[in-house]
């Protein structure tokens, strides 16, 4: 079945199917023109014209809705079907090859779209933190994820030795394409859903914020994050929004080039955070938990820097 999938995926994305189409297309209309009732002038460019009416349709997009309307064979079914004309039957065959196209590419559209979104399994053994970016660079690969996708959010918890307790992260790319992935021990699950134009437009204007997935992962795999004695395990969380601290609170910064960290200690708010919240988890009771304090690791922030003195 992947296999079939996989050849729809390349027919589509080579426009395979619409170079055919267009040759089906022309061979049938010279087909039409050469098997013609009478002589009439212009008769080729009428015969493309009966097609394209029949081609001719009203797209409506409603939040996640799309209806097409045929609208130009209606009007030649209701009000030209049976009006008298020369080479009336090659004009009809044309008319009806313009419906016949609309279908096709209707129903490619709805195949494509099922296969384009469908849930993804994808196995990795072994699946530990230090090896987080060459994974996603195997999802990636094999989802034909853009360049750069953007992280929505990202929830991480690991034992001490670095093996993944659960990991989910969500992320956008610009082909309106949001990508949900988890992963457990031995593989990653990934389910797509289309990106609609009002989510598109929020999501663009907090791009300030967001971070691409290849970096964060490269933090989260690299960076050394601070270890506590009585942990059982530690929980990584990062979100696509605004952080703002006013307090001394424990806020380290993280340096991409060799991802070291420091103690941040300032008196002055600091704000426009772009960071990752980092909780050692002790536990309570049976199946409860609770975390011992929260760290906060700043890859981009600014401080106020009119109360700097």
């Amino acid at each position: 079945m992947e296999y079939i999938y996989k050849l729809i995926e390349y027919i589509n994305e080579n426009s395979l199917l619409s170079i055919g189409l267009l040759i089906f297309v022309i061979f049938f209309l010279v087909y039409l023109y050469n098997n013609k009732e009478e002589v009439e002038n212009y008769l080729a460019l009428k015969l493309v014209g009966f097609y394209l009416l029949g081609a001719f349709t009203f797209n409506f997009n409603v939040d996640s809705f799309n209806l097409t309307i045929p609208v130009g064979f209606a009007i030649y079914f209701i009000f030209m079907k049976n009006k008298k004309r020369a080479n009336s039957i090659i004009k009809k065959k044309a008319s009806i090859l313009g419906i016949v196209i609309l279908c096709l590419g209707v129903l490619n559209s709805i195949i494509y779209n099922k296969v384009e979104y469908r849930d993804r399994e994808i196995t990795i053994k072994n699946i530990s933190i230090k090896n987080l970016k060459n994974d996603y660079e195997i999802i990636k690969k094999e989802l034909g994820i853009e360049d750069m996708a953007s992280v929505e959010s990202l929830d991480l918890k690991y034992n001490k030795d670095d093996k993944i307790r659960s990991l989910q992260y969500t992320i956008r790319d610009l082909n309106n394409k949001t990508y949900f992935i988890s992963a457990n021990r031995n593989n990653y699950s990934i389910t797509t859903s289309k990106t609609y134009e009002n989510e598109t437009f929020m999501f663009g204007s907090m791009g300030y914020y967001n971070m691409d997935i290849e970096t964060l992962l490269d933090v989260i795999s690299n960076t050394k994050f601070k270890r506590y004695k009585n942990s059982a395990y530690y929980t990584a969380v990062y979100r696509n929004e605004e952080e703002y601290y006013e307090d001394d609170e424990d806020l380290y910064d993280v340096n991409l080039g060799n991802y070291s960290t420091k103690k941040l200690n300032t008196k002055y708010p600091i704000y426009d955070v772009v960071g990752i919240s980092h909780m050692p988890m002790r536990q309570l009771s049976e199946g409860s938990w609770e975390s011992i304090k929260t760290d906060a690791y700043l890859i981009r922030y600014e401080i106020e820097e009119e109360q700097e003195e």
